[in-house]
């Protein structure tokens, strides 16, 4: 059987109309194997919104990051207009990636050859270039992709027509500004390599917290459980959960509530107290992701704050630590051949049955 066909079998397996209480989950190809892989690095990674730096790293004029995403290398300008501006990072005489890291400079210089482009991604100089016939300068600028800002954090996206991010999230982040949230403060990141596909990281995020009293003992002390509740949005889901008033910890780190906020496809921003985290997964391979955790704190300067902010990313690094576990050891159950599809638990795992129709929808445009 033609790869195609094949793949598209498998596609087909899972159907977006039945409801939560009949659906069966993806079958496991959907997780290990490098065609379905490679779909979704077109289907899905190049055509969503993904957070890859802070506004706060491109304030000035001249600033400039630069990073890459699903084999897609991006830089991020602020051109001396102060206007943000965002390109494939590839330069276009023999595609080396023109600059690395974070920066200020009034030109992008590529390492290699010279090729020298300004902030909003015009080729200005190509040294030894000259006697080429039909050479177009214009033409051979930087291929722009779409950028755009929501709370913190700087997206890109590399679909041009792409609909803007923020018009979608009005729900959230109306929730989001009701909880002061642009008043916090960059503070840490930490990144995660995980043995496992980039799906089974947000499947675990999205089970209604199915597993937090079993896997989670110090995050469920703080938790009221009973309470969960999971709402669903076009492209993004809400958890929330009350805190347990009786647990020290949880007035000092959850506050009144904690809000689990997930964007399609690979998003989440974890908000509490005086404190919110996100989680960005990325994709590496059908068997290995990375997470990039960032933390924020309403309070960073004094000696207690610095103590509550150690203690927390701490918790955090417990709980981290516990997925990994989880989700690594699912990736050994999905490669075995023993196990193909599974069900939903109806009453908690709306939001991951969700992310899958969202998921199948996408693949299936390709």
């Amino acid at each position: 059987m033609p790869i195609h066909a094949a793949l598209l079998r498998e596609l087909e397996r899972f159907d977006v109309d039945i409801p939560i209480e009949r659906a069966h989950t993806p079958p496991a190809s959907w997780y290990t194997t490098p065609e379905l892989f490679e779909l979704e690095r077109s289907a899905v990674f190049g055509r969503s919104w993904q957070p890859v730096a802070r506004v706060e790293q491109l304030r000035e004029p001249g600033s400039y990051v630069a990073g890459c995403f699903a084999e897609r290398p991006w830089v991020i300008t602020r051109d001396l207009e102060g206007q943000l501006r965002a390109f494939y990072n590839v330069c276009r005489h023999k595609g080396r990636e023109v600059v690395l890291g974070a920066g200020r400079a009034e030109q992008l210089v590529c390492g290699y050859h010279a090729w020298t482009y300004d902030l909003a991604g015009r080729l200005r100089k190509a040294p030894q270039m000259a006697g080429v016939e039909a050479f177009d300068r214009e033409a051979m600028s930087l291929v722009p992709i779409q950028v755009e800002a929501w709370g913190p954090w700087l997206f890109v996206n590399p679909e041009l027509d792409a609909a803007p991010l923020a018009p979608r999230l009005t729900e959230l982040d109306a929730r989001l500004e009701a909880s002061s949230w642009s008043e916090l403060e960059f503070v840490h990141r930490n990144e995660w390599t995980l043995a496992c596909n980039w799906k089974v990281y947000v499947d675990n995020y999205l089970d209604g917290g199915y597993h937090v009293p079993h896997m989670h003992p110090t995050l469920d002390a703080q938790l009221d459980m009973a309470r969960y509740q999971t709402e669903l949005f076009a492209e993004f889901s809400i958890q929330s959960c009350p805190s347990a008033g009786e647990a020290e910890l949880a007035q000092q780190r959850i506050g009144g509530q904690a809000i689990y906020a997930w964007l399609f496809p690979n998003f989440m921003i974890n908000r509490y107290g005086p404190c919110l985290d996100s989680n960005h997964v990325i994709p590496l391979g059908p068997d290995r992701c990375k997470v990039v955790c960032e933390f924020y704190f309403r309070e960073t300067k004094t000696a207690e704050a610095k103590a509550f902010i150690a203690a927390s990313i701490e918790q955090s690094a417990i709980t981290q630590r516990e997925d990994i576990e989880i989700c690594e050891s699912v990736q050994v159950g999905l490669r075995s051949g023993a196990y193909d599809r599974g069900r939903y638990a109806p009453r908690v795992e709306q939001g991951e049955h969700h992310f899958h129709q969202l998921l199948a929808r996408a693949l299936r445009r390709a």
